[in-house]
């Protein structure tokens, strides 16, 4: 609000001017400006058009990007299935810059290398997914492993979105788990169900 106080102050407008451009009286203004009532988001939006402003509104995630009982549960079950030949971390940023939001789910740490675990509990957008190795080649994994509950949906998503996911995950969860369970670096990228 007091950006939009100072624009009007800098462009000499009273508060009865901006008033008379919204259509609302002058001592509404006057309580925008104090911060006593605060305008809905169109209010806002229109209140900073007439000054020359472009209001941008952005949500970003808070507290831990681990929000549900189900993640969590799925992540100690990839432990359960994987083993302790690994040291696991979670919620690992993907880079140092503490504007990039961007975490790992889990990342394992071994003699091999570092491997970055992606939990989802109902793949809805196998595109994100796929965008998810740019996470990947930020962080510098040498691999990453999308982790799904094992959910009838789970199984019928991942035969529908073979065409997009195949490339970008192609080692099968045999494989994948056969490795981690020994200490090893899977071949390639993949997808594991448990």
């Amino acid at each position: 609000m007091s950006d939009l106080r100072a624009a009007r102050a800098v462009a000499g407008l009273s508060q009865a001017a901006i008033a008379s451009k919204l259509g609302y009286a002058r001592q509404l203004i006057t309580l925008w400006e104090r911060g006593l009532v605060l305008p809905n988001p169109i209010q806002l939006a229109t209140w900073a058009a007439v000054l020359g402003f472009e209001l941008s509104i952005r949500a970003h995630p808070a507290g831990s990007p681990l929000r549900d009982a189900g993640q969590l549960r799925l992540i100690s079950r990839a432990r359960t299935a994987i083993g302790e030949l690994w040291t696991w971390q979670t919620e690992v940023p993907v880079s140092r810059d503490p504007h990039d939001r961007r975490a790992f789910d889990a990342v394992l740490t071994g003699a091999a290398g570092r491997i970055g675990l992606e939990a989802i509990t109902r793949l809805t957008d196998a595109q994100a997914q796929v965008r998810a190795l740019l996470k990947q080649e930020t962080a510098r994994l040498e691999r990453l492993i999308l982790v799904l509950a094992q959910t009838h949906h789970n199984r019928v998503a991942v035969i529908a979105a073979a065409p997009t996911l195949s490339g970008a995950f192609p080692a099968t969860p045999r494989e994948v788990l056969r490795a981690l369970r020994a200490g090893r670096l899977p071949q390639a990228n993949g997808i594991v169900l448990v």
